[in-house]
């Protein structure tokens, strides 16, 4: 019941939303109506020229966004380790525009993290130090298209090219307490791309402030090593090629701020 009340009061949130900022524009334009606009390309201003006074609207040329859900789980703590399921956590967008309107944009998001524990253990047998480290990091480039819904809301949808890398080391050494020492070091890595297409819907919050979603369909080609060591004699326990199709539905907001 609880769910189905904070459900309904998001929907009634993103409705007004969008209804003020249609608003907003359609008053705008009703402004606008008896004049001739004029659009300049290198300025990114829209001018109606009017006998007694001239109006000038900036059309904001960059965006950036920011994937609220991720952010917030990695802020709780619960750190996600699957970067096909995170595309990107920040990303930035050159916004244009033709002739008629017509919105497309440039894209570039990043994602990423660095998580390094360390233990110690000691006994009778002896005493083991082992160190743990994972790098992971994905880089988004794409392009997109939107189309205006009415009343504040608006699809899109393009293409995406992606590059993927992950790097996870363990070293355990261990002391044996008769002066040996013994070295253990697996590490695995991961790297590759990806490239496939996007679509989403969005709502304006603001003038300058969308909240949406998207979904994805990529394939995927991924290279793994992992390997196992002791005291710098080196063991291949896998080296692969893998080919896969990611379908992705919408399980994260993104918000976006225009300027």
């Amino acid at each position: 019941m609880k769910q189905k009340l904070i459900g309904m009061a998001l929907s009634c949130l993103l409705g007004t939303a969008g209804l003020r900022a249609q608003d907003s524009i359609q008053h705008v334009l009703a402004d606008s109506a008896n004049n001739s606009p004029v659009w300049d390309r290198e300025s990114g201003v829209t001018i109606w020229n009017d006998p007694d006074s001239t109006v000038s609207i900036y059309i904001p040329r960059w965006e950036v966004t920011s994937n609220v859900t991720l952010a917030l789980s990695r802020f709780s703590g619960n750190v996600s380790r699957n970067l096909n399921d995170d595309p990107y956590l920040l990303m930035v967008r050159k916004i244009s525009y033709n002739e008629k309107d017509r919105v497309s944009a440039w894209r570039l998001g990043v994602n990423g993290f660095r998580r390094k524990t360390e233990d110690f253990n000691g006994g009778f047998s002896g005493q083991v130090t082992r160190t743990s480290e994972e790098n992971w990091a994905s880089v988004v480039v794409g392009r997109e298209w939107r189309r205006d819904l009415g009343y504040g809301f608006y699809a899109y949808g393009g293409f995406d090219a992606r590059g993927i890398w992950r790097n996870s080391t363990s070293t355990s050494l261990q002391f044996d307490g008769f002066g040996t020492n013994t070295l253990i070091v697996t590490e695995a890595k991961e790297y590759g791309g990806s490239v496939g297409g996007f679509g989403g819907i969005a709502v304006k919050l603001h003038d300058r402030i969308n909240l949406y979603t998207e979904s994805i369909l990529y394939g995927q080609l991924l290279n793994t090593e992992r390997s196992f060591s002791v005291n710098g004699v080196r063991t291949s326990l896998e080296a692969k090629q893998t080919f896969t199709v990611i379908p992705m539905v919408p399980i994260a907001l993104f918000l976006s701020i225009q300027f």
